[in-house]
C-alpha cells in the first residue's frame, strides 16, 4: 500500500501519508477508518505527508469525492506537508472554498506542521 493511515484520538488528530499512487484498495481501507474516527471524535484536524504521488486509480476517484462532500465540516484543520510543487498551490487555490484552516509545509517542516495542529 502506498497509502497510510493513522490516528492519534488524544489529539483529534488524522495523519495520512501518501507515498506513490493512491489505488482503490487505499481508499476501501482508509475511508472507513476516518469515518468511525470522524464519528467517535467529532471535528478532526489532519496532517497530511506528501512524499510522492504518482496519480491515482480513477476507481477510487467517487467514493473519495463522495466523502469529501459528506465530510467537508469535520475538518477544522489540515497541514500539507510535502516538496512536491504543484500541490502547494493547488490546495492553496481550492482553500477558499473549504470552510477548513489549511496551512502548507516543506517536508524538513514536518514538527512544524505537528505543532500548529496540536497548538489549534
Amino acid at each position: 500500500m502506498t497509502t497510510e493511515y493513522r490516528e492519534y484520538p488524544d489529539l483529534k488528530m488524522v495523519e495520512v501519508l501518501v507515498d506513490g499512487k493512491v489505488t482503490n484498495a487505499d481508499i476501501n481501507s482508509i475511508l472507513p477508518q476516518m469515518e468511525k474516527f470522524i464519528a467517535q471524535q467529532g471535528t478532526v484536524k489532519m496532517i497530511e505527508i506528501v512524499k510522492d504521488f504518482s496519480g491515482f486509480e480513477l476507481s477510487m476517484l467517487g467514493k473519495a469525492i463522495k466523502f469529501d462532500i459528506d465530510h467537508l465540516k469535520d475538518f477544522s484543520h489540515c497541514a500539507v506537508v510535502t516538496d512536491s510543487g504543484w500541490i502547494g498551490p493547488f490546495a492553496r487555490a481550492i482553500s477558499p472554498f473549504l470552510n477548513i484552516q489549511l496551512k502548507m509545509f516543506k517536508m524538513e517542516q514536518k514538527q512544524e506542521a505537528l505543532d500548529w495542529l496540536k497548538a489549534a
